[in-house]
C-alpha cells in the first residue's frame, strides 16, 4: 500500500475497501478530496442511506469539530474520518462507546509501533503529554426498531500542525514532520490500522456493551490516581470508570460519577494505584 505515491480519493477508496473487505464485507468506503466535516456529512438521511455502515474519509476538512462544537483544526497532515454504524441497540445504552473506541483506535496505532499511548477521559488520545487525536460520537434520529445510527468521527495528527499557536493545549502527533508523499501513505497504513481494530470492536460493542472494554481502559487511562479536576469544578482523584463509562472521582468525601465534562490534570502528585478490582 505504500508503493506509490497517489492522492487519488477513488483509488484510495478501492485500496481501504480491499484490505477491510475480509472483516467488514458490507462497509461502504468513500473518500472524498475534501469536506466541510466528515461526521456531518454521515449524520445526513440521504447519504448513502442504503448502507447501514459507512465509512468517510476527507482528505481535508475545512470545518471539523470536536465535543461541545469546538473547531477540529485539520490540515493535510491529518487523519479525519468518520463511521456510520448502525446498532442493534438502543442510545441509553451507548454511553461507553466512545470510550470502546478509543481503546480500538489506541490498538491500531499500537499495531503501527505508536507509542507511550494514553486514554483521556472521555475521548482524547494522547501521546506522551500531548493530544494525538479525539472522538466524536453523535447520534442520529431514532429508527422504529429500537435500532440507533451513530457517527463516529475521529481526528489523528499524523504530523505537527503548522500553527501550534492556535492551540490552548500541548499537541502531540506520530511524526513531528514528513514528506507530503510520506503524509499521503501514512495516512492509509494508519486508517486501515484503526479500522482493522475498531470494526470488530463495535460489533463486539452491539453484542456486549462497554463492560467488556472496562479493563483495558483502565489499563491505559490517563492520569490514574491523580488529582484531577472537571470543567464542572470538581475536583477529586481519578479512580477509573464504571460500566457504563461514567467518570468515577474520590473526591475524599465520596465517589462521585459523572457522564459528562472535561477533564485536566490538576497538579503533578505522586500517583494512587488503582485497578479495575478497587471500583
Amino acid at each position: 500500500m505504500t508503493e506509490s505515491f497517489v492522492v487519488d480519493p477513488k483509488s484510495i477508496a478501492e485500496r481501504v475497501s480491499a484490505l477491510l473487505n475480509p472483516i467488514c464485507p458490507n462497509l461502504l468506503v468513500d473518500v472524498k478530496a475534501e469536506t466541510e466535516s466528515t461526521n456531518a456529512d454521515l449524520l445526513q438521511l440521504n447519504y448513502q442511506a442504503h448502507s447501514p455502515y459507512c465509512m468517510l474519509l476527507a482528505l481535508k476538512q475545512s470545518h471539523g469539530r470536536g465535543r461541545q462544537g469546538r473547531p477540529w483544526l485539520s490540515d493535510q497532515g491529518s487523519l479525519t474520518f468518520s463511521l456510520r454504524w448502525q446498532f442493534k441497540r438502543s442510545a441509553d445504552t451507548l454511553s461507553g462507546l466512545p470510550l470502546a473506541v478509543a481503546v480500538a483506535a489506541l490498538n491500531g496505532l499500537k499495531s503501527l509501533g505508536v507509542q507511550d499511548l494514553s486514554i483521556k477521559w472521555p475521548n482524547d488520545l494522547l501521546k506522551g503529554t500531548g493530544k494525538l487525536g479525539g472522538i466524536l460520537l453523535e447520534l442520529g434520529k431514532p429508527l422504529s426498531d429500537g435500532m440507533t445510527n451513530a457517527v463516529i468521527g475521529i481526528g489523528i495528527n499524523l504530523q505537527l500542525p503548522f500553527e501550534l499557536s492556535k492551540f490552548d493545549y500541548k499537541v502531540a502527533a506520530i511524526h513531528e514532520s514528513a514528506s507530503a508523499e510520506y503524509i499521503a501513505n501514512i495516512r492509509e497504513d494508519t486508517l486501515v490500522a484503526i479500522l482493522k481494530t475498531l470494526l470488530p470492536a463495535l460489533i463486539k460493542f452491539d453484542a456486549e456493551g462497554f463492560s467488556i472494554f472496562r479493563q483495558e481502559w483502565m489499563g491505559h487511562a490517563a492520569w490514574l490516581g491523580q488529582k484531577v479536576e472537571l470543567s464542572t469544578g470538581t475536583q477529586g482523584t481519578l479512580i477509573g470508570v464504571d460500566q457504563d463509562g461514567a467518570l468515577l472521582l474520590d473526591t475524599d468525601l465520596c465517589i462521585e460519577r459523572f457522564l459528562a465534562g472535561d477533564l485536566s490534570l490538576r497538579t503533578a502528585e505522586p500517583a494512587r494505584v488503582f485497578s479495575s478490582r478497587d471500583v
